[in-house]
């Protein structure tokens, strides 16, 4: 047997030992953790915001993909599943797959338009988008369109301005586009060195939007001007995978490197030459980021997900704090939880919109996770009520 060969043994040994341990302590992390195999592995994963509660079981949905390397039909597929509501009732929340739109390509991302969640954005690997009605009873989209010539994984619907669609691809095109209007093109830049790996909008301001590509640089961008308005710089990123607007901080930017950090900006303090904005570092995952969402229900919380087969937890609030010797020894004093249940790279997660602390998540593992945090967790969670000047000033 080869030295290679031996190492993958013992690699993949390691990995079944760490999942092991992890659920060992499941009791002591979770309120709820469920664990679903998919056919094929799910590149992303996003809650549906619609649910009834009955007899004290919430029934809800979840957004979710194929990724079958052209060894089967792709989809975008709708699963069912079931929360208890108060924590009381014990529920099943496996996951069922009840609705399959079919796609021409692995799904790299979907997202449902917040204004209309029965309308689905979905961006594939040939940078194809579609769009589809969950309610449609059809079997593929309703409008297929091609803003991009490469796999493309951003992909934005504007919280404000109904309809429009931001996407991103490995042509280095950002794009913006009315899907009101026949998917008229709006916006077009091709001022990325690289690829460009995501894209989001600004919460707060329906004309602004960031990107973050492979040349380590973050882009943002006014609509009105249509230009880059300011960037910032992330030397030494090995180029830069993933970002995310805080929902409750309009000036504060997270993204997540290459290298396995994720940047903390203030978007006041960006300038044209990308030299500064720069706010705190987070440490703690030890491979790339790949997907990063702050909480819509608690400020401050940072869900981060990896290559290193982590999704990690951040409370931003925790920042500076002062450690005891012990506690240093495991991490920084910011990292709040680490979810270790995955047993290959981290591809997507989902904050759910309804139940707090409560997340979905998906990896190469083809495995879909579903979990809320242990409540004991979280004594200290309402102690604060602002980002703290010192982060942001």
């Amino acid at each position: 047997m080869s030295d290679t060969e031996n190492n993958g043994e013992q690699r993949e040994l390691s990995i079944k030992e760490e999942y092991q341990l992890w659920r060992k302590n499941c009791r002591y992390m979770y309120e709820f953790v469920s664990e679903t195999a998919l056919t094929w592995p799910s590149l992303t994963i996003q809650w549906l915001p619609d649910y009834t509660t009955e007899d004290g079981i919430i029934n809800t949905k979840l957004l979710l993909g194929t990724h079958t390397s052209g060894n089967d039909q792709n989809y975008l597929k709708v699963a069912e599943t079931h929360l208890s509501a108060d924590g009381e009732q014990k529920v099943n929340s496996r996951i069922k797959i009840v609705q399959k739109f079919t796609n021409n390509q692995e799904i790299c991302r979907a997202r449902y338009m917040p204004q209309d969640p029965n309308i689905v954005g979905s961006i594939n690997g040939s940078g194809e988008v579609d769009l589809y009605r969950l309610d449609s009873g059809e079997s593929g989209s309703y409008s297929h369109f091609s803003p991009h010539s490469e796999n493309g994984y951003g992909l934005s619907w504007n919280p404000i301005d109904k309809g429009v669609l931001l996407t991103a691809a490995d042509d280095r095109l950002v794009c913006v586009s009315d899907t009101n209007k026949d998917n008229e093109l709006l916006f077009k830049s091709d001022t990325s060195g690289d690829i460009v790996n995501d894209a989001k909008w600004h919460h707060f301001n329906g004309n602004i939007f960031a990107s973050v590509s492979e040349d380590q640089y973050t882009y943002i961008y006014d609509t009105r001007a249509k230009t880059v308005a300011s960037k910032y710089y992330s030397k030494g990123s090995s180029g830069i995978n993933s970002l995310t607007f805080s929902p409750f901080s309009q000036n504060l930017l997270a993204i997540g490197n290459s290298n396995a950090s994720i940047n903390l900006l203030d978007l006041r303090k960006l300038n044209s030459k990308g030299t500064s904005g720069l706010l705190h570092t987070l440490m703690g995952h030890t491979e790339g980021i790949t997907c990063m969402e702050f909480s819509p229900h608690k400020d401050g919380i940072l869900a981060s997900g990896g290559s290193d087969r982590r999704l990690i937890l951040w409370d931003l609030f925790k920042v500076g704090e002062e450690q005891q010797q012990e506690d240093a020894e495991d991490g920084c004093p910011e990292l709040f939880m680490i979810h270790a249940g995955h047993t290959a790279g981290v591809t997507d997660l989902s904050w759910c919109p309804f139940k707090e602390w409560t997340i979905g998540s998906v990896a190469d593992d083809n495995i879909v996770h579903l979990w809320e945090v242990n409540k004991g967790l979280l004594v200290n969670e309402d102690t604060n009520e602002d980002i703290p000047n010192s982060l942001l000033e």
